[in-house]
């Protein structure tokens, strides 16, 4: 391991090794057996059976636990293929890990409250242990409204930027999540003073929470700026010089037109680090002023662990979607191969180790928020160049 990898895992709090995470099924490793996908693709595709109305019913697996999958039917075709991606990796996920072990049982509703409701008290009839679902917003109390007097922990779509019930938790992370880990790297490397950039009132509320974040870790952050007209206000070009990392928020137009200003004003502090997330455009990447930016990418390794399985099954690449499906059923496996019919009570569902899967290490924290590692790329010469592989713990 070299030196900023090594500081990098102290700054994250790293203590535990990867030998201590829990087992999920066998696939606490970076290829998430089998392999070479031969099993997967022996089992077939999830062909879904449909019920009245075209939508989805399907039972996978005949493991004592149930798991149940609840999708919702988006109007937008992007959300219906985005449900279709969840579920396919999800599905793949026991097809390849847990036969087994668990039986999952994927039902889809309408995206009316009342049938998402009806939906998901017809798997809490079932008996499921544990529902993953692509429900949100109001969605999300229909569930649980359906599974009340039961103590059925949900695992959702959602990012961290949503206020969720309680056993409710995100499991998607956001550019935004992305935007800690890349600014922990810039730690690892030396930055110890931040300035965080945000282009409206409501990305810098979000900002806040990120600049709280940073701080924990250990990094002095000046006040968030909320950028007016593409350029720094003078109180924050005054601080410029003292900075050795600017954070740019997702939403940010043109940063290194930014950058550029305010280094016109100020000249920056020698070392200074730049972290942006995966919003930046191509115009952005070709820019001068933002090479050797650090950016977190969660989606790289999706492909190496399970694309030759998706693909042999599904017909198509994995996409992010499959595998953030793939990587909840992962996780329910691996704690059913542990724990059994014991798997998802709360101190299971947080265990500060946390799970490994195709995005990468992640645990569950406080108030249903997820936490997930990634590999560091930086930019150069118009693209993402990568530079390092995510850490093995958070």
């Amino acid at each position: 391991m070299d030196r900023s990898r090594a500081k990098r895992s102290r700054v994250l709090g790293c203590a535990t090794a990867l030998s201590t995470l829990l087992l999920l099924g066998g696939c606490q490793t970076d290829d998430l057996k089998p392999e070479a996908g031969e099993k997967a693709a022996a089992n077939g595709a999830a062909k879904s059976n449909t019920s009245d109305g075209g939508f989805y019913n399907q039972t996978l697996g005949a493991g004592k636990v149930r798991i149940g999958y609840l999708g919702v039917r988006r109007a937008d075709q992007p959300g219906r293929q985005a449900d279709s991606e969840y579920r396919d990796g999800a599905a793949l996920a026991v097809n390849s890990l847990g036969t087994d072990l668990v039986k999952l049982t994927m039902l889809e509703s309408a995206d009316k409250p009342e049938a998402v409701e009806a939906a998901a008290r017809t798997l809490a009839g079932q008996g499921a242990a544990l529902l993953i679902t692509t429900a949100k917003g109001a969605e999300l109390e229909a569930v649980r409204t359906a599974l009340v007097g039961r103590d059925v922990p949900i695992v959702t779509f959602e990012t961290n930027e949503t206020t969720l019930p309680e056993r409710v938790y995100g499991f998607r992370s956001s550019p935004a999540d992305s935007l800690v880990e890349a600014s922990t790297f810039a730690m690892a490397e030396g930055a110890s003073h931040a300035m965080i950039l945000a282009s409206s009132p409501a990305e810098k509320l979000q900002a806040d929470l990120i600049a709280k974040q940073i701080k924990a870790f250990g990094a002095t952050v000046e006040p968030v700026v909320e950028l007016s007209g593409g350029a720094l206000p003078a109180k924050a070009l005054a601080a410029w010089n003292k900075v050795d990392m600017v954070v740019m928020m997702p939403s940010v137009k043109s940063p290194g037109e930014i950058i550029k200003k305010a280094d016109a004003g100020k000249p920056p502090r020698p070392g200074r680090r730049i972290v942006a997330s995966t919003t930046l455009t191509p115009t952005d990447l070709a820019d001068a002023k933002l090479t050797g930016t650090i950016v977190c990418r969660y989606d790289q390794n999706i492909a190496a662990r399970i694309g030759q399985r998706y693909m042999a099954s599904y017909g198509m690449p994995a996409s992010p979607q499959a595998g953030y499906g793939f990587d909840a059923m992962a996780m329910a496996i691996g704690l059913v191969n542990v724990a059994g019919d014991a798997a998802f009570a709360p101190e299971r569902m947080m265990n500060p180790s946390g799970f490994s899967g195709t995005l990468g290490i992640f645990r569950f924290e406080d108030g249903g928020k997820v936490r997930r590692n990634c590999d560091i790329f930086k930019v150069s010469k118009g693209s993402y160049v990568f530079f390092q592989k995510a850490p093995p713990t958070l």
